[in-house]
């Protein structure tokens, strides 16, 4: 009949709907639909991870991301007051309830002017660059690469004369006016060429800058997991293709 029919459609249609009801609230439990909200430090941007973020969205379209560049002294505060979800940053001292993953190795660099006396040198020790007036890095905003740049002088048995404290990607127009030298990890050199040169620093501490993925235990948002898991994976997938 006529109303038999109608009722037959209607039955159908609420099925069809409470099926994907039913298929959203399965997804969010698992993290696979949603938003996540990423600390990302500057120089994180300009590392391989930028391509680990564009294969995620890639995989994960019904996830939105928000990405906000951060310090990463302000990532804890960040993660505590759940403003972010997931930090990419340079490693801080943090309590327990952060756990933390490196994701990312990469050697260190010495900035120059392209017309520097030693421009076109193939590489410089650390025990070299300590004669030459450096560029530091700001306690304040940068105390990861400050200890970093202590550690490798230290094992230099050298004190670096250093001008200017400042932070990246600033020390570089420090450079470029003449100032001094920098002392940078690999990323930032992917994004500032023109004027200035980078040379391989021989470093005995054989230090490198690190970069890890954040998250607070306490928690609540069921995609972060999926994406520390996707991140993990191709740090790993890199690892790999290097051996």
């Amino acid at each position: 009949t006529p109303a038999g029919h109608v009722m037959y459609e209607r039955v159908k249609r609420i099925a069809a709907e409470t099926e994907l009801l039913f298929r959203a609230v399965r997804q969010a439990s698992k993290g696979e639909v949603g938003a996540l909200v990423i600390g990302l430090t500057p120089t994180a941007a300009c590392s391989p991870l930028a391509e680990a973020l564009y294969r995620y969205r890639e995989q994960h379209p019904e996830i939105e991301l928000d990405l906000r560049e951060m310090n990463s002294n302000a990532m804890e505060i960040g993660l505590r007051s759940r403003s972010i979800d997931v930090a990419l940053m340079r490693p801080t001292s943090m309590d327990a309830d952060i756990q933390t993953t490196e994701i990312f190795q990469e050697p260190l660099l010495l900035a120059v002017r392209r017309d520097h006396a030693w421009a076109g040198r193939p590489r410089v020790t650390v025990e070299q660059s300590a004669d030459l007036p450096l560029i530091g890095y700001s306690e304040s905003v940068s105390p990861y690469f400050r200890r970093l740049m202590q550690t490798i002088f230290r094992h230099a048995g050298r004190r670096p004369r250093v001008v200017q404290d400042s932070m990246l990607p600033t020390m570089l127009t420090l450079v470029e006016a003449g100032i001094g030298a920098a002392i940078v990890p690999w990323t930032i050199s992917r994004a500032r060429g023109g004027s200035l040169t980078f040379l391989p620093l021989l470093d005995r501490s054989k230090s490198m800058a690190s970069i890890v993925v954040a998250s607070s235990v306490e928690q609540s948002n069921p995609a972060v997991e999926g994406f520390v898991a996707a991140i993990r994976q191709s740090h790993l997938n890199r690892s790999a293709n290097k051996e």
